[in-house]
C-alpha cells in the first residue's frame, strides 16, 4: 500500500496490467512492478515471457524511440568554462598534500590519476546529449544536474 501511495504522489506510472509473472502450478500472481516516468510510459511495452526454468519470468521492456529523435555519437562533453577551478585546485593540493610519498613511481602515478579524476568529477561539469529534437531550442532543455530540477517536478 505504501508503494503504490509513494507512486501516487510522483510523476512515475506503473505498467503492469493483469499478466503474471510469477506462474506456480494453478496460481498465477503478479508480485514485480515495473515503474516508469509518465513521459514515457506511451513508449513502453512490456511483457513476461514464459520459460521453463523458473516460476518468476522474465520480463522484456521495450521502448520506440519518437519518429524526430536523432541519435548522436556516444562521447562526453566537458564544460571547461563552467569548472570551478578554485574548488578543483584546493582539492587536488590538499589531498596531495596528505598523501604518503608512494615508494614506486607506477603507484604514485595511479594514485596523481585517482585524485585528478575525482576532483574532475566533482568540480568540472560534464555529460554527453544522447539524443537531440530537431528544432528543439536550446534553452528549453534542463541540465540534470540543476537543483531547480526537483522544485520544478
Amino acid at each position: 500500500m505504501e508503494l503504490a501511495e509513494q507512486i501516487d504522489d510522483s510523476t512515475f506510472c506503473t505498467m503492469n496490467d493483469k499478466a503474471p509473472t510469477r506462474v506456480m502450478g494453478t496460481c498465477n500472481s503478479s508480485p514485480d512492478n515495473i515503474i516508469a516516468s509518465g513521459g514515457l510510459i506511451n513508449s513502453l511495452t512490456w511483457r513476461p515471457i514464459l520459460t521453463l526454468a523458473s516460476d518468476h519470468l522474465p520480463i522484456i521492456i521495450s521502448i520506440e524511440k519518437p519518429p524526430d529523435f536523432v541519435s548522436v555519437d556516444n562521447r562526453t562533453f566537458s564544460n571547461f568554462n563552467k569548472a570551478n577551478w578554485v574548488g578543483f585546485t584546493e582539492s587536488t593540493e590538499s589531498t596531495f598534500n596528505a598523501l604518503p610519498i608512494h615508494p614506486n613511481v607506477c603507484g604514485g602515478e595511479r594514485r596523481f590519476r585517482k585524485v585528478i579524476a575525482a576532483a574532475t568529477a566533482r568540480f568540472i561539469p560534464a555529460g554527453r546529449i544522447a539524443e537531440i529534437r530537431p528544432n528543439f531550442p536550446a534553452e528549453a532543455a534542463a541540465d540534470p544536474g540543476d537543483p531547480q530540477i526537483r522544485d520544478l517536478n
